[in-house]
Formats: C-alpha cells, structure tokens, sequence
C-alpha cells in the first residue's frame, strides 16, 4: 500500500543532436536560480562532461528540473520531491502539470537551442522511490488506473501506448508513445483539467 505518493519523474524526449552544447540551459538555469518560483530553486549542478549523464540539473525543494543526456536518449526531465496532493491520478497530472509548465517556459528562452526541438509523443514515467513504489505487480496494481487516467486526460483514451519498465532492478515506470505530437500549450491546457496544484511558471 502507498502511503505518500510524491517522487514522481516526467521525461519529455528530444531530438537534441549528439553533441549538442548544453552551455545554454547553464546560462538560462543560472537566471532561473536567482528568481522567486514556488520550486524554491536551491542549487545547480553541471554534469556537462558526462556523455550520457544528467546534464544541467536545477533542484529545488520541490521538484528538480534538467535536461538529461542518460537513457533512453536525451529531453527534458522533471522530477517532483514533495507537494503533490489528492489522488494518485491527480498527482500524476500534477507532476505531468509541472514538466509540461516548466517546460514550456524553458522552450521559450531565447537561449533554447532550436536542434533541441521536443518530442511531445514520447515521455519516461518513473515513480524513483524504491520504499513507497517499489517495482512489484503489487504497485502496478495500485497506480496503473490513475497512470492511464491522467495520460487519457493528456492525450486522450486510445491515442497512446504504455511499455512498462521490464527490468526489476528499474524503476517502476513506462515509456509512453501517442500517436501524434502535439504543441505544450495544448497539452498543458488538458492535463490542467485534472490537476489539484495551482500553476507554478
């Protein structure tokens, strides 16, 4: 049984080009850090050397906010720490809610390098809390109906397909595939609809 659901991570594929130079989310990042945002930003950690590594990571109290080089290719990823509330679906939404929010926002820097376009059609869910959700039928069972409710929400019933993390020394989680990419604004106004927080960006 879940008692807290909180450590939620959303990861929103790009077709960032090998290579690509990550100075700019530094530099953007940096700024970020320096204004009030309910996040409350604490740090920045530059993680640039590494091929296929976390990149530039923002965290906060709430939440952490990078764009990530690890597996399975590189995008922008959220993971929310504390704060969600409601139901399990509700908190789905909430987290998907803040990686769609922040990342809207980030895409809008005149810094974002245009390569770096995302992939709306593709995100990594992962539950990385090994306690509360641990990689069993057991939690498939408990959060499966809230995962599909608010990604029915987010891109509507049928238009999407789920492939479950296989390896049980992973993270429960999946990879999400709709059937079309659609614009973050877009989105972000669906998934709204069943989000409990109040906007944070």
């Amino acid at each position: 049984m879940i008692r807290d659901l909180q450590r939620i991570q959303i990861k929103i594929a790009s077709d960032a080009p090998a290579g690509l130079s990550l100075d700019p989310f530094l530099a953007i990042f940096a700024r970020w850090r320096k204004e009030p945002h309910p996040a409350e930003w604490v740090d920045l950690a530059d993680y640039a050397h590494l091929a296929r590594g976390p990149g530039i990571m923002l965290i906060g109290q709430r939440c952490s906010l990078s764009f990530d080089l690890a597996a399975p290719g590189p995008g922008i990823l959220y993971a929310a720490r504390k704060g969600l509330a409601g139901s399990y679906a509700e908190r789905v939404a909430s987290a998907l809610r803040g990686c769609l929010e922040l990342s809207k926002r980030l895409t809008a820097e005149p810094e974002y390098p245009k390569e770096a376009r995302l992939r709306t059609d593709s995100l990594e869910i992962r539950f990385n809390d090994r306690l509360e959700t641990p990689h069993l039928e057991s939690t498939d069972a408990e959060l499966r109906p809230a995962i599909l409710e608010a990604l029915s929400a987010l891109y509507g019933a049928g238009e999407y397909g789920l492939t479950p993390q296989a390896d049980p020394r992973e993270f429960y989680g999946f990879a999400v595939r709709a059937k079309k990419a659609e614009p973050l604004a877009v989105l972000l106004e669906r998934v709204i609809r069943v989000s409990e927080s109040e906007p944070r960006a």
